[in-house]
């Protein structure tokens, strides 16, 4: 029966491995494998090298030594010398230093996979630069439209201030049909009363610093009675400020009136606050002693109220 031979490309074609694989196995563990015919390519190996070299490769998947490869291929093929002049057999000769085509076919392997990793690395940067030129985009955007939306809110800002200055204007200038109004400083002073001997008695809180007409306005307004309509204006009369309220009751009809005359004093301590002069109910002024009695109970329940 004619013996079969195959080229060391078949090979590799079978094994599904690269021929530059099939010659490294082929130059490093020649003595293992079976060959006939003279060097290169008239160099011919029987069908049956493809276990040995599927065998080669699975233990270098293993992560086998080329020690432990040799040994494992030395036991399945039992290589032998003839017997020296004493009759002892000797094993076969190896090469102990790798052949130049060994040495080329490792160096090819490295080059092969330097490639391949310099191609992945190639590849990774590529990625990295376009995630950051993405990342660099998504950032410009949100700058440009925090940017917008800073640009409107400040736009916005600037119109209310406008707005605000006008009114006031509008108010302090007296135009015609214009409401009057004392100042934020006026109305953010201490509101004090003046007692028989001379002295300034304000309230001071917890929650703020102390009692003002805008606190005593606000104190007018949350306590107005359900179903009863508030009305408040303010009169300039020469230096005082007078606070006219009217409450009407819905169903029974009927009114009180409030008239509230304040004015801006400096203590003898050099402060200036907003001095309660009058205060008219229902056309009867409020005596001292109840001016005194009602602090005393806003006093009291100051904190509690205006937080």
């Amino acid at each position: 029966m004619t013996k079969q031979f195959i080229s060391l490309r078949e090979v590799a074609r079978q094994l599904n491995i690269p021929p530059s694989t099939v010659v490294y196995y082929k130059d490093r563990f020649s003595g293992y494998i079976p060959s006939q015919g003279g060097e290169g390519r008239r160099k011919r190996y029987p069908v049956e090298v493809i276990d040995i070299f599927r065998r080669i490769r699975e233990m270098f998947n293993n992560n086998w030594s080329t020690e432990q490869i040799e040994q494992e291929l030395a036991m399945r093929s039992h290589v032998v010398t003839p017997p020296r002049d004493n009759g002892e057999p000797v094993s076969e000769a190896r090469p102990d230093a790798p052949s130049t085509a060994y040495a080329m076919g490792g160096v090819l392997d490295k080059m092969t996979d330097l490639l391949e990793n310099q191609s992945l690395f190639r590849g990774e940067i590529r990625s990295l630069r376009d995630e950051l030129a993405e990342l660099k985009r998504e950032r410009r955007e949100s700058e440009e439209q925090y940017q917008s939306k800073l640009d409107q809110v400040q736009s916005e800002v600037a119109s209310l201030r406008r707005a605000k200055e006008e009114l006031e204007r509008l108010l302090r200038g007296g135009a015609e049909n214009a409401p009057l109004f004392p100042s934020e400083d006026y109305l953010a002073r201490p509101l004090v009363i003046r007692t028989r001997n001379g002295e300034y008695l304000g309230v001071l809180g917890k929650v703020q610093k102390h009692f003002a007409l805008r606190d005593f306005v606000f104190m007018i307004e949350r306590n107005a009675a359900a179903g009863r309509k508030l009305d408040l204006s303010w009169e300039l009369r020469e230096d005082q400020w007078v606070l006219l309220v009217t409450s009407r009751d819905g169903e029974e009809g009927r009114e009180q009136h409030v008239v509230l005359v304040t004015q801006k004093t400096v203590t003898p301590s050099r402060n200036t606050v907003t001095e309660i002069v009058r205060l008219n109910i229902n056309g009867n002024d409020v005596p001292d002693s109840l001016l005194l009695t009602l602090f005393k109970k806003v006093k009291d329940g100051f904190d509690a109220w205006a937080g």
